[in-house]
């Protein structure tokens, strides 16, 4: 429940006078989390809500649309004209000096930027400075409650086994010389999640080796290629408990279908696996130093082992990102690579770490494990034992 006692507080640890969250039409998402603004809210004129540093919050609403946010127990102004807009906005904030809004500078963290650019500067021409509510909002929008970790780390490891069950389908369709389709194995996975009693947001990856050199490649029912003998299958799935305020997982693991794996694919593999753990072991080192680790830190931890290795313009994506009741969350993610990403890892977060290389047109390989800071800072890995190597899918003991 929203304790605005709570929101000061964690203000009062920033350079931030105020946070002022505005939204209009649901362009904010942060701000409509953080405000438990109902999804389905009728919110068709712009509002923003004030809390200051010390001192009562104040929501500015417009006159025919005050219910939406009638929860929120706090001073009101309420405005019907562009003038009154503009007057109550000004007066409210006339207090403050530094005010925190969902904004970025140069849009250098896009997760973040949800103010329009002529609302900052509304605000900068009242005379006041506009900083991001970055590492702000992570706190409220990003940490998990002990139940949702509990949850999302079951839900780590029933999706092991769902991805397992794919795997295993994939042996003895080719055992029976009945080669799957990408798009069988991904339905197949789909049930099998349903069957857990679990969702996703969009149909897994299953890809084989040239299509999985394409990070975000899906297959269809128009579009699969049929798994033979002697290829990578790579499948990356993600999923959480069909209840509300379940916390995703997300996994990737790499097959390949003959009873041993090409020395030079393993190594390959074995590339993007020393860079995953590089990374786990900076994260685990960090929160038992009691020290602060930033998502750039991971990214460069992990990008420099594959860099060492001579394959850096083989990593085209960052290193992970921040997961909640979104596969993608609003937090700090893995990456100095897309974006500069300063903001610390927090008790009670879940993030990816997911290395990959991919070699156009034919061969890609990742991995992917969610990381877990429980509430004493303990790094979790809900999903181990992690993949050490490619598993033989044909071999007689294939399964780590």
């Amino acid at each position: 429940m929203l304790r605005f006692v709570d929101i000061q507080k964690a203000i009062r640890t920033t350079p931030a006078d105020a946070w002022a969250m505005y939204d209009f039409r649901g362009s904010n998402s942060i701000a409509t989390t953080i405000l438990d603004i109902a999804p389905d809210a009728h919110c068709t004129r712009r509002w923003m809500v004030v809390c200051p540093a010390q001192g009562k919050p104040v929501k500015i609403v417009h006159q025919m649309e005050q219910s939406p946010l009638d929860h929120l127990k706090t001073d009101v102004r309420t405005y019907s004209t562009h003038q009154e807009w503009e007057q109550a906005v000004r007066e409210t904030l006339a207090p403050y000096k530094t005010i925190a809004m969902e904004y970025s500078p140069n849009n250098g963290l896009p997760v973040v930027s949800k103010v329009d650019a002529g609302t900052v500067d509304m605000v900068r021409s009242l005379g006041h400075t506009v900083i991001s509510s970055g590492n702000l909002a992570q706190m409220f929008t990003s940490v998990l409650s002990e139940s949702q970790i509990a949850g999302a780390e079951i839900a780590a490891g029933k999706l092991r086994d769902v991805i397992f069950e794919g795997f295993r389908f994939i042996r003895n369709r080719l055992l029976a010389n009945e080669p799957p389709t990408e798009f069988e194995v991904q339905q197949l996975l789909l049930r099998t999640l349903a069957e857990n009693g679990m969702e996703t947001d969009s149909p897994p990856i299953v890809a084989i080796g040239p299509n999985a050199s394409m990070p975000h490649y899906a297959p269809s029912a128009t579009g699969s290629a049929i798994i033979l003998r002697d290829m990578v299958v790579l499948i990356d799935c993600w999923a959480k408990h069909a209840s509300p305020g379940s916390v995703f997982a997300d996994l990737t693991w790499v097959g390949y279908t003959s009873d041993s794996v090409p020395a030079d694919v393993e190594a390959t593999f074995r590339v993007i696996t020393r860079a995953r753990d590089k990374a786990v072991e900076l994260v685990k080192q960090r929160f038992a130093d009691n020290a602060q680790v930033c998502g750039y830190e991971v990214d460069d931890a992990c990008r420099g082992v594959i860099r060492e290795a001579g394959l850096a313009s083989a990593f085209i994506h960052r290193t992970g990102h921040n997961i909640t009741t979104e596969i993608h969350g609003p937090g700090v993610n893995m990456d100095n690579f897309e974006t500069f990403d300063d903001r610390p890892i927090l008790p009670g977060m879940s993030f990816s770490i997911e290395p990959g290389v991919y070699f156009a047109g034919s061969l890609g390989l990742r991995t992917e494990i969610d990381v877990i800071i429980a509430a004493d800072g303990e790094v979790r890995i809900p999903s181990e034992p992690m993949q050490s190597s490619i598993l033989p899918l044909l071999a007689d003991s294939w399964e780590q």
